[in-house]
């Protein structure tokens, strides 16, 4: 089993940023924290032994790191006392640089954390302030370096393309910058422009403009590329790590094993069931301390759904799909392959960096009718 749980809170909330998350006081981060014990304790009564044991914790938020290196390591002995870990669980817990310092780190770590997922996003001071963020740059920096003088076993870096003013060598310049760091595992995400936030306000009121998309597409191409150059694996859409360093936790929700998520918004994937919390802190406190699971909706997969959901979360990754599930002929998976799309070996198909670029255009195209 792997078990998600969502802190939703943050310092401020980024300008670019449509995210279950929110500013809230210590009251009410501290309610919350309790509400998520309330929920543990009520899946440890209906989960079996089996189902307890943990493959991989992922912290995620929101910004986890509002919470101390000590509070976290506190809340993992919350979890170990109702589930079970083994020395090969993976611990991840995401960290905004603007939060921690090296004590925390240290501390999270002997706590039980063992891979660091640090939200950098961009290492130019202007970038960083168009986005909202909370950090600068030196900050930035000093979390990654924090990070890998920590006892964490894999140390992660987020990176934003396609961000205004920028370009695939301004792109090369960040990566190369981060890599001397050197981080296990690299997460690179295009900016995403999402309603009803400032960002996309501001570009809507031609107060900034973006790059084109063919720009965005050699940035992401031009980083792939220096990425493999570098010994990283492009195993899924957006993430590139060195050997043995993938993110095992993410990499289980893309094969679709099963998860459990804690906390609001959460979802949760168990058996062929889909389902997911309320987002709403407030509706999920008073749920959880009425003895109420907090689920606001859910979805029984079942036959064809579960063949094109496993066809859209492989071809998201490095190890694709079987190719007798697709809904396309093989003529025209090798006019996808001779355009360097895709890959066909061994009875399965993959994306290649360039397939990844249009791969929601082309999972479409392979679903079954």
């Amino acid at each position: 089993m792997r078990l998600y749980i969502h802190l939703p809170f943050c310092l401020s909330r980024c300008a670019y940023c449509d995210f279950n998350s929110r500013v809230a006081g210590f009251r009410v981060r501290r309610d919350y924290v309790l509400a998520l014990l309330r929920e543990l304790d009520t899946w440890a009564c209906i989960l079996g032994e089996k189902e307890r044991l943990l493959e991989s914790i992922y912290i995620g938020g929101g910004t986890p790191s509002l919470m101390s290196g000590g509070d976290i390591s506190g809340l993992l002995g919350e979890v170990t006392a109702r589930f079970r870990v083994h020395g090969g669980t993976e611990v991840t817990v995401e960290v905004n640089p603007a939060t921690w310092n090296r004590e925390d780190f240290a501390i999270a770590c002997a706590g039980g954390v063992n891979r660091i997922s640090i939200g950098v996003q961009a290492l130019r001071d202007r970038d960083l302030k168009l986005l909202g963020r909370a950090h600068d740059a030196r900050e930035a920096k000093d979390a990654v370096t924090h990070a890998m003088g920590s006892d964490a076993a894999s140390v992660s870096v987020d990176l934003l393309y396609g961000l205004p003013g920028m370009s695939a060598d301004v792109l090369r310049e960040c990566l190369n910058e981060v890599l001397e760091m050197g981080p296990h595992h690299l997460s690179l995400y295009a900016l995403t422009l999402e309603e009803r936030t400032p960002l996309y306000d501001a570009v809507a009121g031609g107060e900034i403009a973006l790059p084109g998309e063919d720009e965005v597409a050699e940035e992401f191409l031009a980083g792939a590329g220096l990425l493999h150059e570098r010994g990283f694996e492009h195993y899924e859409i957006s993430n590139f790590c060195l050997p043995g360093h993938h993110s095992r936790h993410n990499l289980a929700c893309w094969t679709r094993e099963e998860y459990l998520g804690i906390g609001a918004g959460a979802h949760s994937f168990l058996g062929s069931l889909r389902f997911r919390n309320t987002a709403s802190v407030l509706a999920y406190k008073s749920m959880v301390g009425a003895g109420l699971l907090p689920v606001s909706d859910c979805e029984l997969l079942a036959g064809q759904e579960e063949v094109s959901e496993e066809i859209m979360l492989g071809l998201r990754t490095d190890r694709g799909v079987r190719d007798d599930i697709l809904g396309a002929g093989d003529a025209y998976l090798e006019d996808l392959e001779d355009e360097g799309l895709l890959v066909r070996e061994g009875g399965r198909v993959r994306l290649t960096d360039r397939g990844m670029l249009v791969s929601n255009a082309l999972i479409t195209d392979l679903l079954p009718a």
